[in-house]
């Protein structure tokens, strides 16, 4: 019963992910980005500077994607890189102004994708799903998984 529960949950998590996905980047593609273009961007905008290793963690990719999400974004102008001040070796990965520009239209609609589709839910039960999801995530990192 137990093994089914799991079974039951993934599932349920991918049918959700999978359709909540569907509702919420359309836009995204129509401006010809990905959906990691977008957490990396999306990240940059909100959170500042990092280097590679952050962005993957923080967008949960993996290297030889990222390399290559890195190098288009680098081509279209929205992002730059530069030497970081601290250390110089360590190379830094920011936003441009055309980069916010495509972000800024982006998240006018975005926002209001969010907004229907997280409407379902009462304040107090996205904040649930939000920790339990975290917990889930979280616990995957810890086991190293």
């Amino acid at each position: 019963e137990k093994e089914m529960r799991n079974l039951k949950l993934l599932v349920t998590l991918s049918r959700c992910n999978s359709s909540v996905e569907k509702k919420i980047y359309p836009k995204i593609k129509e401006e010809g980005l990905t959906e990691t273009q977008f957490s990396v961007l999306n990240l940059l905008y909100h959170k500042g500077k990092f280097n590679i290793k952050e962005i993957i963690k923080k967008t949960f990719s993996s290297g030889g994607t990222m390399t290559v999400v890195v190098n288009n974004l680098l081509k279209e102008g929205y992002i730059k890189k530069e030497r970081s001040i601290k250390d110089k070796r360590q190379i830094l990965i920011s936003i441009t102004f055309k980069g916010l520009d495509l972000l800024d239209y982006i998240l006018e609609t975005h926002e209001g994708n969010l907004k229907k589709t997280f409407n379902i839910l009462s304040e107090t039960e996205k904040l649930i799903l939000t920790e339990l999801l975290k917990k889930l995530g979280k616990g995957q990192e810890d086991e190293g998984n």
